[in-house]
C-alpha cells in the first residue's frame, strides 16, 4: 500500500523535470522566469522557490503555482505534468497509467459525459467555429469572384448558406438546453439570431 505514498512525490518529480525541462530550452533563467510569474500577477513565485522545486527541495506545487508557471513559459499547464513526447507512459492516478497524451486528454475531459456541462460547452464551441468557418467561405469566395456576400447566386455559396442554417439551428437548440440546465451561455457576437 506504499504507491499512494510514493506516487505524489513521482508526480512532483516529473513537475520538476519538466519544468525544468521547458525552462533550458527556452534559455531562460529562472530569475527571468520568476520576473514572468510576477508580470503574471504571481510575485510569489520567486526565483529560490522555482530552483527548489526543480531541485526536489519543494514538492508541493498548487494549481495556481503550476497554472502561472505554464503561462510563464508559454506551455500547456498539463505539459509541466504528463510529459508528452518525453515519455511513453505516465502514471496519472495512483497504480493507473497511461500515455502522456491519453493523460492530457482525460485531465482535460476530453470523452466527459455527452449531457456534462464540459461536453456541451465543447459543442458550443464547435458549433460556433463551424459557422464563422462557413461564413469566412462564403466571404472569402465573394471576395474572390469580386462581388459582394449577398450578391453571390451560385449553388456552393446557396449551400454554405444552408449548412450555415442548419448549423445555427443545431446552435441555438444546444444555447437553449444550457440556459435550461443553468449553464452559462457564452455571447454570441455577429453570431445572434435576429428577433421578431
Amino acid at each position: 500500500m506504499e504507491q499512494p505514498i510514493e506516487w505524489p512525490a513521482d508526480v512532483s518529480a516529473t513537475i520538476a523535470r519538466e519544468l525544468r525541462r521547458h525552462r533550458t530550452e527556452r534559455s531562460i533563467s529562472a530569475q527571468q522566469l520568476a520576473d514572468a510569474c510576477a508580470r503574471l500577477g504571481h510575485p510569489a513565485l520567486q526565483r529560490t522557490v522555482i530552483s527548489n522545486i526543480e531541485n526536489g527541495r519543494r514538492r508541493d506545487v498548487s494549481v495556481a503555482d503550476l497554472l502561472v508557471l505554464a503561462a510563464a513559459l508559454e506551455v500547456a499547464p498539463a505539459a509541466l505534468v504528463f510529459p508528452a513526447g518525453y515519455a511513453a507512459e505516465t502514471e496519472y492516478l495512483p497504480g493507473r497509467t497511461a500515455t502522456p497524451l491519453e493523460a492530457v486528454d482525460w485531465f482535460a475531459g476530453v470523452g466527459a459525459p455527452e449531457d456534462s456541462a464540459l461536453a456541451l460547452a465543447r459543442r458550443h464551441q464547435e458549433l460556433e467555429r463551424r459557422i464563422r468557418g462557413v461564413y469566412r467561405r462564403i466571404w472569402e469566395q465573394g471576395i474572390a469572384e469580386q462581388r459582394y456576400v449577398v450578391e453571390l447566386e451560385d449553388a456552393e455559396a446557396e449551400a454554405g448558406r444552408t449548412m450555415a442554417r442548419e448549423l445555427t439551428d443545431q446552435l441555438m437548440e444546444l444555447r437553449e438546453e444550457m440556459t435550461r440546465r443553468g449553464l452559462e451561455v457564452p455571447p454570441l457576437p455577429g453570431l445572434e439570431r435576429p428577433t421578431g
